[in-house]
């Protein structure tokens, strides 16, 4: 195995260490300990290329992720007498955030096809840590208030895991229910019925652990991407049954519907995202065609209403509740062109695969497009890890 495939499996046990192991500076910028393994992993890459005399190779996404990482670094360049030096660079490093966890796509898709069968293995057992440092925060560190200073909401009595938020970890262990049923169900007839009783038991408390996180932007997610895993399984029979089945497990949570934040008839929540879908649309009326810039949402923001002392560190200021909205807002129309056109292919590439990981893909593409319509997980750096992952594991070699 060579020193490439051994970073690699290095980022993916770093996955775990989520939002926790991080540096939060006070102009907003953080970095953590998974970018800092990607950054060398890409390095490593790069090397790797240069070595071979090629950075040349069949990439079915390049197209669609060239145009919209050069549609944002034009919107920051065009904004750039708005933002000043400073924060153009602070903005710039949002960017190539999102192109260094792009760029695992073509990562991935180098590796051999036999490395590629270990990934599935490797982030399986990463998930699972997730899982359960979910359930040990729930059990043990049911409220978030002594991090409050730091930005981060109380979340009282729901399971955040390593992400420190509800939705994220709802949104992270959507895709882990589907990743795992999927894993499960190619291998169940080569295990024994005590191995499959085991293995059974991770969907399981997956699904649990979705319940617990009491984030309707997650149920939502749930249900899309159950139903649509299950039509592509030619299932649709079990459809009903399991939508009566994940509906009537609401009830029996514990603690729902008992405090504000486990109460999924909350109003408060409602009400800020409507408040922020406000300030969003007056950011994008700024500059509707190419946007204020990606990202320098959270100046545009501090300008046109979030105004308090905490603006550059609250975790609130740098996107908005939506992915769509956000590209508009930061990218403009044109961006989101671009952006459509990229989920599109990667929809595609899932089609076309459906025999590998393409199941997964799609059934969780779909799910995400919903849940993006609440919070913004399209950019959030956890959930694009796998998303890029699971496509080059999905491409054919």
């Amino acid at each position: 195995m060579g020193i490439l495939e051994k970073l690699f499996i290095l980022f993916i046990f770093t996955f775990p260490t989520g939002v926790i192991a991080r540096l939060q500076f006070s102009n907003g910028l953080a970095i953590s300990i998974n970018d800092l393994i990607l950054m060398i992993l890409i390095l490593f890459w790069v090397f790797y290329r240069i070595k071979l005399k090629s950075f040349e190779g069949k990439y079915y996404l390049s197209k669609p992720i060239g145009i919209f990482i050069f549609l944002g670094l034009f919107s920051l360049i065009l904004n750039f007498p708005n933002l000043g030096f400073d924060k153009f660079l602070i903005s710039f490093t949002y960017l190539a955030r999102f192109i260094g966890y792009a760029l695992l796509y073509f990562i991935v898709k180098d590796f051999t096809n036999s490395f590629k069968i270990k990934i599935n293995k490797y982030l399986l057992i990463s998930g699972l840590i997730v899982l359960i440092l979910g359930y040990i925060q729930y059990f043990f560190y049911p409220s978030l208030k002594s991090l409050s200073f730091l930005g981060w909401d109380i979340h009282l009595y729901r399971m955040v895991s390593v992400f420190l938020d509800p939705n994220f970890a709802g949104t992270f262990f959507n895709i882990y229910l589907i990743f795992s049923l999927e894993f499960f169900r190619k291998r169940y007839k080569k295990l024994s019925k005590v191995k499959i009783s085991l293995f059974l038991l991770i969907p399981i408390f997956t699904l649990f652990s979705i319940y617990l996180t009491y984030s309707r932007s997650a149920l939502i997610m749930l249900f899309i991407c159950t139903a649509t895993y299950l039509i592509l399984l030619n299932k649709k029979k079990l459809i009903i049954i399991s939508t009566i089945v994940l509906f009537l497990l609401i009830f029996i949570s514990p603690r729902a519907f008992q405090t504000e934040g486990t109460n999924l008839l909350r109003i408060v929540s409602t009400t800020e995202r409507i408040q922020s879908v406000q300030i969003v649309t007056k950011v994008i009326s700024a500059n509707p065609l190419f946007g204020v810039g990606f990202n320098a949402y959270r100046y545009a923001q501090n300008k046109l209403g979030l105004d308090n002392v905490y603006w550059q560190v609250t975790h609130a200021g740098a996107g908005t509740d939506a992915s769509l909205l956000f590209v508009i807002a930061t990218t403009g129309f044109i961006g989101l062109l671009a952006f459509l056109y990229l989920i599109y292919k990667l929809l595609y590439l899932a089609k076309l695969n459906l025999n590998k990981n393409g199941i997964i893909l799609f059934s969780v593409l779909v799910g995400l497009l919903a849940n993006s319509l609440f919070i913004n997980s399209f950019f959030f750096v956890f959930i694009l890890e796998w998303i890029w992952i699971l496509s080059g594991v999905t491409e054919n070699s």
